[in-house]
C-alpha cells in the first residue's frame, strides 16, 4: 500500500516572528494562527528491495534517484525532501515519495511547514507509526531547523499539524503550549464569510527576511524590538476579542499586527501590498502580510456586504482571490492501493531526466 497524507497551510493574523528564536527563548512569544483548506499532499510507498529512492515534486517539476538513502548526504537540490528521507528513512530501505500543492511556492501560507509535516505523516504512515499531531509538528520543525539550519519558528508546522484556530503560547526559556480557540459558530461564519485571501503574485523568501530580523533583534535595534513586543502583545489581544465573539476587536488586532509587521524590517514590507491596501480601503475592514512579508497573499477582512465588491476590485487589479474555510482536522493519513510498476517507473523517468538536465 501507499500512504498519503495531507496538512493544511495557515493565515497567521497576529504574532508571527514571535515564535523565532531568540526572541521566543528570551521573552516568550505568542501567535494567532487560523488552518485553511488549502492542502498539501505527500505520498509514501516502499518499493522493493534494491530499487533505490526516488523523491519528485509535482509542483517543481523536479525529482532525484539514489542508490541508497545515504546517497543524498549532502545534495543542496530538493535538501528540503531528501532532509526527510535521511532523518526517518533507514539506509537499506527502497522508497518513492511524492509531492504536491494546492499553494504557489513563497507565498506566505506557511508552505514549507505544511509540507514537512505531510511528509512526516506519510513516511510515518508507510512504517505504521503513530504520532500525535503535536508531535510530528515537533519533527518536522526539528528537521527544518536542526537538519537544514533554516531560520524561523515553528508556527507553520504546528498550524498544519493540529488545524483549526489556535493560540500557540511560547514560554520564556522554551517550549509552548498550544491552545485552541473557543470560538461561536457566528463567530467562526462571520470570519469564514469577510475573510479573503488576495494572492498579487509576488514571492518572498522567508529564511532571508528571518535572518534579517534575528540579525537586527541581537543587534537591539530599538524598531525591531519594539514591533516583537507589539507583535506578541496583539496575538494575545487577538485572541481574546476572537473567544469573545468581537470582529471589531480582531480587525483592530489584524490591523495593527500588519503595520508592526511591517516596522519590524524594511523586508517586511510590500509596496505592493500597500497599494492593493489603497486600492480596497472602502471595501475591507483589515487586512494583514501574510507570513514574513516582502510578498505573497494578504489577509482581508471584508466590510459587510461588500465582500463580493472586493473580490471584483481585487481581480481587476490582477490578483487571484480566494475564499477562506477553516480546516479544523489538520494532517490526516490514509492509504490506498500502491502504484504499479508502470506508474513508478513513470516516476522514476522524470525523477532521472531532471537530475541528468541538473548534472548537464
Amino acid at each position: 500500500m501507499k500512504a498519503c497524507a495531507r496538512a493544511p497551510v495557515r493565515v497567521d493574523p497576529a504574532g508571527g516572528g514571535t515564535d523565532a528564536p531568540p526572541y521566543c527563548i528570551e521573552h516568550g512569544g505568542a501567535v494567532v494562527n487560523f488552518a485553511v483548506e488549502r492542502h498539501v499532499f505527500a505520498l509514501a510507498q516502499k518499493l522493493s528491495p534494491g530499487s533505490g529512492v526516488i523523491i519528485y515534486s509535482a509542483d517543481l517539476r523536479a525529482g532525484a534517484t539514489a542508490g541508497r538513502v545515504s546517497d543524498f548526504a549532502g545534495q543542496k537540490d530538493l535538501a528540503f525532501l531528501k532532509a526527510f528521507v535521511l532523518r526517518m528513512v533507514p539506509e537499506e530501505d527502497s522508497l518513492l515519495l511524492l509531492t504536491e500543492s494546492d499553494v504557489p511556492p513563497d507565498s506566505g501560507l506557511g508552505g514549507s511547514g505544511a509540507l514537512g509535516v505531510a511528509i512526516v505523516a506519510a513516511i510515518d504512515g508507510v512504517y505504521g507509526h503513530s504520532r500525535p499531531p503535536s508531535e510530528i509538528a515537533a519533527l518536522a520543525n526539528d528537521v527544518e531547523r536542526s537538519d537544514l539550519g533554516y531560520p524561523g519558528g515553528n508556527q507553520d508546522s504546528y498550524a498544519a499539524a493540529l488545524g483549526d484556530v489556535n493560540l500557540l503560547q511560547y514560554h520564556r526559556g522554551g517550549g509552548l503550549t498550544p491552545r485552541r480557540l473557543q470560538l461561536s459558530s457566528q463567530t467562526r461564519r462571520i470570519l469564514e464569510h469577510r475573510s479573503l485571501l488576495i494572492y498579487t503574485g509576488g514571492a518572498h523568501v522567508s529564511g532571508s527576511i528571518h535572518e534579517d530580523i534575528k540579525r537586527a533583534y541581537l543587534a537591539g535595534n530599538p524598531r525591531t524590538l519594539s514591533a516583537l513586543r507589539a507583535l506578541h502583545s496583539q496575538a494575545e489581544s487577538m485572541a481574546e476579542a476572537l473567544e469573545a465573539g468581537s470582529i471589531p476587536g480582531y480587525a483592530a488586532a489584524l490591523n495593527e499586527s500588519c503595520q508592526q509587521l511591517y516596522n519590524l524590517r524594511a523586508a517586511c514590507d510590500s509596496p505592493d501590498h500597500r497599494r492593493y491596501f489603497q486600492a480596497l480601503a472602502d471595501l475591507i475592514a483589515a487586512g494583514k502580510t501574510c507570513g514574513a512579508g516582502g510578498g505573497g497573499f494578504l489577509l482581508v477582512l471584508a466590510r459587510p456586504g461588500r465582500r463580493s465588491e472586493c473580490i471584483r476590485r481585487a481581480e481587476e487589479l490582477g490578483a487571484l482571490v480566494w475564499p477562506v474555510t477553516i480546516d479544523t482536522c489538520g494532517v490526516n493519513t490514509w492509504l490506498e492501493p500502491p502504484f504499479d510498476a508502470a506508474e513508478i517507473e513513470h516516476f522514476h523517468r522524470a525523477a532521472s531526466q531532471y537530475a541528468v538536465g541538473i548534472a548537464g
